[in-house]
């Protein structure tokens, strides 16, 4: 069972123009390769991470929309020139180990596996080698004293975290947990680059590492634990590592217990709802659909359309790009809102990540059937065959699919009911257990009608436990409206009590307002009697 490729499913409507101007806006002045280049700017902070997300968003959009990316070419021409003398990024340290440049060099080695699975012509490997022998090799037998006791850790950081203290060895970072986004990065590389025999001591020390992390505890940065989520994963499958998944499964779980948000994004660290951050949402969306994948259970599937339609599209930004929002109710506010107007330095680049990966997960190929999860407007082509989708969901329960062509192994459809969709009514297939199932050999259009529910849900278990911890009462007796999938809120502007809470509208396409302004993002999301 595997996603289908990127470039397979071409969007329409609204995530086609999600990705337009996603695209657009990591071509712009602030991502020319002469910008993208940190230098001073980074040298004792993220060096290389700026580098390694736009060059991944690049890679990945190109793909899902077939446009080939303006500036790759220079960036790679330039992208030596700007090393240090062992071939990475950033300042050399001969006195620690900065958990932070093994976290943004992750980016960096992410980036260069997609850009080797893309293009095997390109200096991807060249360009990953030193990374991987002068930088993470030389750290291997450190994992095992990398401080995970709460006693080593202060609460802080901003929205861009920085270096907290150095304990041992390790020079700590604010975004607790953050050296296994460099592991996920490395296990990527081992998988692009063939280098599993050379790599694996170093990957199973970081793993065990990982997962004697009490997140919670610790507070790591959700972030960090997701993206590391996402790397065992990976590493679970190379290695035909089962138990891993069920590992991965824990701590999935324990993320949509005690961090998620009423908009189903992410408090950035266990235990401190401060603000939600995109890298993050786009991580739990992708973990939730490879552990579908694994396990089947379609409770993960509905959760990803509440990450997709509530989380990300409410992170995206009228210019494209994606920026960080409040936690509500957690910390007090009855509102949702934007915290920055843009994230550009790490959300940007990541939300073209989430983009392209949702193109892939609208289609899913298992043997001779194909899954189609999300039930989005576009047209799918493969191995023989070709689907035209037209679909007014999440916004009303319709849909209509046309067979063009089929010359392919496949011999049947599976289309995704959520429980929200009722009443579900199909033109060809039979209905059962949240799935319409249709024989390719017995028609050639589909359509798929219903109702979706609409009304009130109590706040989440992750928000009322702050919200009665802190005294919040008025969040702590408030209800979210919804419609399906969509979480509802007060039309733009800040809201107040005298407010007519009746005149809602979905969360979802806030980006298609045209503000960046952070006031005029207010929106009453927790509605109180």
């Amino acid at each position: 069972m595997s996603f289908s490729p990127l470039g397979a499913f071409t969007p329409t409507k609204d995530l086609w123009n999600r990705l337009q101007r996603n695209f657009n806006r990591l071509e712009e002045e602030k991502f020319w390769p002469q910008n993208i280049f940190q230098r001073e700017k980074a040298f004792e902070r993220w060096p290389g991470d700026i580098e390694g997300r736009t060059l991944l968003g690049w890679v990945l959009l190109s793909q899902a929309t077939g446009h080939a990316p303006r500036y790759l070419e220079e960036t790679l021409r330039l992208w030596p020139s700007e090393l240090n003398e062992r071939g990475y990024y950033g300042r050399i340290y001969d006195d620690g180990i900065s958990e932070q440049q093994l976290s943004s060099h992750g980016w960096v080695l992410q980036a260069l596996a997609e850009l080797h699975r893309w293009d095997p012509e390109s200096p991807a490997r060249e360009f990953a080698l030193p990374i991987i022998n002068n930088l993470f090799l030389p750290t291997k037998g450190a994992y095992k004293k990398y401080p995970i006791e709460p006693s080593s850790r202060e609460s802080g950081g901003s929205y861009s975290g920085s270096h907290l203290k150095q304990v041992g060895e390790w020079i700590l970072s604010t975004d607790v947990g953050c050296f296994t986004i460099g592991m996920t990065g490395l296990i990527d590389a081992t998988e692009a680059f063939g280098l599993r025999d050379e790599l694996s001591p170093l990957i199973e020390e970081m793993i065990g590492r990982f997962l004697e992390m009490d997140l919670d505890l610790i507070q790591a940065q959700t972030h960090a634990t997701l993206t590391a989520c996402r790397g065992v994963i990976r590493w679970a499958k190379l290695t035909g590592r089962s138990e891993l998944m069920e590992e991965i499964e824990r701590r999935y779980r324990l993320y949509i217990d005690l961090a998620w948000t009423e908009t189903h994004a992410n408090f950035n660290w266990f235990g401190r709802p401060q603000w939600t951050e995109p890298c993050a949402v786009v991580d739990s969306l992708m973990v939730a659909m490879e552990l579908w994948l694994h396990t089947k259970d379609d409770v993960l599937l509905e959760q990803a359309q509440l990450i997709w339609f509530n989380a990300l599209g409410h992170g995206q930004r009228s210019n494209g790009g994606f920026g960080c929002d409040n936690c509500p109710g957690s910390d007090g506010e009855l509102d949702l809102f934007y915290k920055t107007d843009e994230s550009h330095w790490c959300c940007t680049m990541r939300g073209a990540e989430g983009l392209a990966r949702m193109s892939q997960f609208q289609a899913i190929v298992d043997g001779d059937t194909l899954y189609l999860p999300f039930l989005l407007p576009g047209d799918y082509e493969w191995d023989g065959l070709k689907l035209s989708i037209e679909s007014e969901y999440p916004h009303e329960a319709k849909m209509t699919l046309r067979v063009v062509n089929n010359e392919s192994s496949v011999k049947r459809l599976k289309l995704f009911i959520p429980h929200w969709w009722t009443e579900a009514k199909s033109s060809a297939g039979g209905l059962d257990d949240g799935w319409c199932t249709v024989s390719l050999h017995e028609c050639e259009d589909v359509s798929l009608s219903g109702v979706l529910d609409s009304g009130y849900r109590e706040i989440l278990s992750s928000t009322r436990q702050f919200a009665e911890a802190k005294g919040h009462a008025q969040a702590f007796v408030g209800r979210v409206a919804y419609h399906g999938p969509l979480v509802l809120a007060t039309k733009a502007g800040r809201a107040d009590e005298e407010k007519d809470t009746d005149e809602l509208e979905p969360i979802f396409t806030n980006y298609l307002s045209d503000t960046m302004d952070t006031e005029r993002s207010y929106r009453r999301l927790i509605l109180t009697d």
